[in-house]
């Protein structure tokens, strides 16, 4: 069994409610979306089957008096960017929670540790410097089978050749700087602090502030300020405002508060 590395972007990054921002849930495979791959297999179209990791998860899942996954969680396969070994990086970031197949892909969602590292790399996911989700293994069965000699080739009108990965044997997944397939997504990190910032909002503030998460940008409360919402009835004073983010924010945050206040401002306006 060749092994094999893929990586998926992480498209969405949504901060949903509850806990305390260290669980991460993302897709490590997205199922019947042919995408094309160089590796040593040749150049080809893949397509990952949604039945590809059914016996792998019930070899790996919680069994017995077996508490924890046998899946290795590490970023960037343990790797530099140069693709040597990494002594820091083979270090574990975190630890599965569950992993599922769902109607879409591979959905993991993983509990990070608190450690140096992790906490880089969940700083990294929350402003978007990291772009993928990528995990390792072997593939037991193919259709086609093994590929010809010198591997699979376009043919003579550039047409590539689809492989089917009818199963798949996992062995580690996490975040990696090096996006490659189109469909996979950062579904979420939870945060009590989105939740405070939703509760507070008017609804057609709400769903403008979701979208924008959704898409990945970071907001946050500033520390002693309400978030910006219509005044209480009866009330013509409007009261604080989230006018701005706390000092030490990034570029990327200032301009998606200013986005913030512009609708807002805009939406008040007669």
């Amino acid at each position: 069994m060749e092994p094999f590395i893929r990586s998926f972007p992480l498209e969405d990054i949504r901060v949903r409610a509850g806990g305390d921002g260290r669980t991460v849930e993302a897709y490590a495979a997205v199922f019947d979306t042919p995408t094309t791959i160089r590796d040593q297999d040749g150049h080809y179209n893949e397509v990952i089957d949604r039945r590809a990791f059914d016996r792998t998860l019930n070899q790996l899942a919680p069994a017995g008096s077996r508490t924890n996954w046998r899946v290795g969680v590490l970023y960037n396969h343990g790797r530099t960017l140069f693709g040597t070994p990494s002594e820091r990086g083979a270090m574990p970031i975190g630890a599965p929670v569950d992993i599922k197949a769902d109607n879409r892909g591979l959905l993991t969602v993983t509990r990070y540790n608190r450690t140096e590292l992790a906490d880089e790399v969940l700083e990294n996911i929350r402003e978007g410097s990291i772009t993928a989700q990528s995990f390792s293994g072997g593939f037991l069965r193919s259709d086609p089978g093994r590929p010809p000699r010198g591997g699979w080739r376009p043919d003579s009108g550039g047409n590539l050749r689809t492989v089917r990965r009818q199963e798949v044997a996992l062995r580690e997944y996490g975040p990696t700087p090096f996006p490659a397939y189109p469909d996979a997504a950062v579904i979420g990190v939870r945060a009590e602090q989105a939740a405070r910032l939703l509760a507070h909002l008017h609804p057609d503030e709400r769903e403008q502030l979701v979208e924008m998460l959704r898409t990945g940008t970071p907001l946050e409360t500033p520390p002693g300020e309400p978030p910006a919402g219509p005044p209480p009835a009866g009330d013509p004073t409007p009261g604080p405002a989230a006018e701005e983010p706390p000092a030490g924010h990034s570029a990327r945050q200032k301009i998606a508060w200013a986005k913030v206040r512009a609708e807002i401002k805009a939406r008040r306006a007669p």
